[in-house]
């Protein structure tokens, strides 16, 4: 008897922590995977400072998520998981960073260090109508095993741009960890003729770790048609971002979208891109600036289960030795399923 029972027990602890939890009989809202990608060229056309970032990310469907993840997220009293909808979402993504003057084989001590980012990330996100909750934990390596001369010279040898030549004095190996923590609540605003609507969202998080250690807020207001169908387009943090979901359009209402505007400001603690190696000596600068801030707009459609976006960043100096803002867009494809 015991004996034949032992299958059966293997079944259920396969069920219970590595099968996906579904709360009911259907999943309420569907999964979301996406593309994003960050460049200056879609912004001032230039190739400096924050020069490239690539995040392709799946959310899951709603109240569709791994048990002991659900299990561990009920622990964390930033989640208010007894009143939202919950979902996790796993992504890759790839930053690339480099100073003003890339013809230089020895770069600038004042400028920004070369670096990249290569990272892993796990996210649970809980939400409400109006209130959403994001908890993220970024795992990875920063320095040359993250690849970043490699993707940047390839890929300026296939546009036939100039290679950058100091990467070999960029940041050097070192594990990166960041948790990042947001909450964002939207205010419905006056509803317009012809069924536009408008809404107001305040958001309040920060980040916690050796890549970068910050705290944050900001506003976005937006006017548009079904703003219940996300809380804004994915971005590559730290950025005004939603959480990579939206609710796709039926037959009676298939196509939705919006104009959003927004800005956000940042205490800074520590950014590794410019202080430099945390456990090792490298490139850094010394004039890093404490406060930052990004003033940013855009546009976000949807067509059924497709969301498009694009979003305009000015991103304020970083540190003293810098000559201009930073200028970058943003743009992202979204498929629900």
């Amino acid at each position: 008897m015991m004996k034949a029972q032992t299958p059966f027990r293997a079944a259920l602890v396969a069920a219970l922590f590595i099968a996906p939890l579904a709360h009911g009989q259907e999943v309420k809202k569907p999964a979301v995977t996406s593309l994003t990608v960050e460049n200056d060229k879609f912004g001032g056309g230039t190739d400096r400072n924050y020069s490239n970032g690539l995040r392709f990310e799946r959310v899951s469907g709603a109240d569709e998520i791994f048990p002991a993840l659900e299990w561990v997220s009920h622990r964390i009293p930033f989640l208010e998981l007894d009143r939202k909808e919950l979902r996790q979402g796993f992504a890759l993504s790839h930053t690339i960073f480099t100073p003003e003057d890339k013809t230089l084989a020895v770069p600038d001590p004042t400028d920004r260090p070369y670096a990249a980012w290569l990272y892993a990330s796990g996210t649970i996100v809980a939400a409400s109508a109006n209130t959403q909750d994001t908890l993220q934990v970024n795992l990875g390596v920063v320095g040359p095993s993250a690849g970043g001369e490699f993707v940047q010279n390839n890929f300026h040898r296939v546009i036939g741009a100039a290679e950058s030549q100091g990467w070999p004095n960029q940041l050097r190996d070192e594990p990166g960890l960041e948790i990042i923590a947001q909450r964002l609540h939207r205010f419905p605003g006056p509803s317009l003729p012809m069924g536009v609507e408008t809404d107001f969202g305040f958001d309040v998080g920060g980040g916690l770790g050796n890549v970068r250690t910050y705290a944050a807020t900001g506003l976005t207001a937006r006017i548009g048609w079904d703003l219940d169908s996300s809380f804004g387009p994915p971005r590559i943090r730290p950025a005004l971002s939603g959480a990579g979901e939206f609710v796709p359009g039926n037959d009676a209402n298939p196509m939705g979208g919006y104009l959003f505007i927004g800005a956000s400001g940042r205490a800074i603690g520590r950014d590794m891109f410019l202080d430099g190696n945390l456990w090792r000596d490298g490139p850094r600068v010394d004039d890093r600036k404490t406060l930052v801030g990004d003033l940013q707009g855009g546009i976000a459609v949807h067509y059924r289960a497709v969301q498009l976006a694009f979003t305009y960043v000015n991103r304020t100096e970083e540190f003293d030795a810098q000559m201009t803002p930073q200028r970058f867009g943003a743009f992202s494809i979204s498929i629900a399923h």
